[in-house]
């Protein structure tokens, strides 16, 4: 924990006062030197929410006082959301839900976007297999999968089978009663697959027909792609249109946002610890 000056908002920024941030597994791997040009000292953090409290030059869809929700890094030039203040570009925030607090907004924007722009990729599938269900992206994809008609068979443990369910997944596979592959039948049309590597993503191909659609957010698919189906390494397209339209489906009660742990700001490195040993459930918030 430092102090550091306040940051000011350029051209086209939004300056906001920040009411939570929201943990993302990114910020730790930003912290393990994903970004090449980040700048030092750095604030961690890319989701946040809180209270607009100063505009730039040309902004025009927001005025301080607005409740907002979205992204704020930008680690070339040291910035993130684990902070009392930070600033935003205009084009990555949006006003947050109405029907849920700001900490609860602050857990939504990189999960929820990812999640909207797989259920999108996966289009009108009827059957959908969801592995890494019970984690932040795959409670917000199986809910909005199961509001779109199409059904859910998430991967969980036992413990966590109800709150799939209550999520809207019609079928829930323990992935520590065996393999997926063999508890899934009839065959799927897309597989999400959050958390597999290369291996594990071909164990699960005999679970999906022929022609469909295979994605992976963790970059399991090898450069050859996978035999039969249609697969992909996804790479999420963020937009202040994607906050506004998961605002949208919160506050039509579409999806409800799953928080892990809320933490403090001086309990943030605990947190991410979590978050890198694999022991983080649903997301966190941190409670600026």
């Amino acid at each position: 924990m430092t102090e550091r000056p306040v940051p000011e908002p350029d051209r086209g920024e939004v300056l906001v006062r920040m009411t939570a941030a929201g943990l993302n597994p990114f910020d730790w791997k930003v912290i393990d030197g994903a970004i090449k040009d980040a700048a030092f000292p750095l604030t961690v953090g890319t989701d946040g929410a809180g209270t607009v409290e100063r505009v730039g030059a040309d902004v025009t869809g927001f005025q301080p006082g607005d409740p907002v929700f979205g992204q704020f890094s930008r680690a070339k030039d040291g910035r993130g959301s684990y902070a009392e203040l930070a600033v935003a570009s205009e084009g990555a925030i949006a006003v947050a839900p109405r029907t849920v607090a700001l900490s609860e907004s602050a857990a939504v924007p990189t999960a929820g976007m990812t999640a909207l722009n797989l259920v999108d990729r996966v289009g009108d599938a009827g059957r959908l297999l969801v592995v890494g269900a019970t984690g932040g992206v795959g409670t917000f994809v199986t809910q909005l999968a199961s509001a779109r008609g199409i059904t859910v068979i998430a991967t969980a443990s036992e413990e966590k089978a109800d709150l799939m369910r209550a999520l809207g997944a019609t079928e829930v596979v323990d992935h520590h009663a065996g393999p997926i592959a063999e508890q899934v039948d009839p065959q799927v049309d897309a597989l999400i697959d959050l958390v597999s590597d290369t291996e594990g993503l071909r164990g699960l191909l005999p679970v999906v027909r022929p022609g469909g659609v295979v994605l992976s957010p963790v970059f399991a698919v090898p450069e050859e792609g996978l035999p039969g189906v249609d697969a992909a390494n996804f790479s999420n397209a963020a937009s202040a249109g994607l906050l506004e339209r998961l605002a949208r489906e919160i506050d039509a009660g579409h999806v409800r946002v799953v928080i892990g742990d809320t933490v403090t700001l001086s309990q943030a490195p605990d947190a991410l610890a979590r978050s890198r040993a694999g022991r983080a459930r649903g997301k966190t918030v941190i409670v600026i």
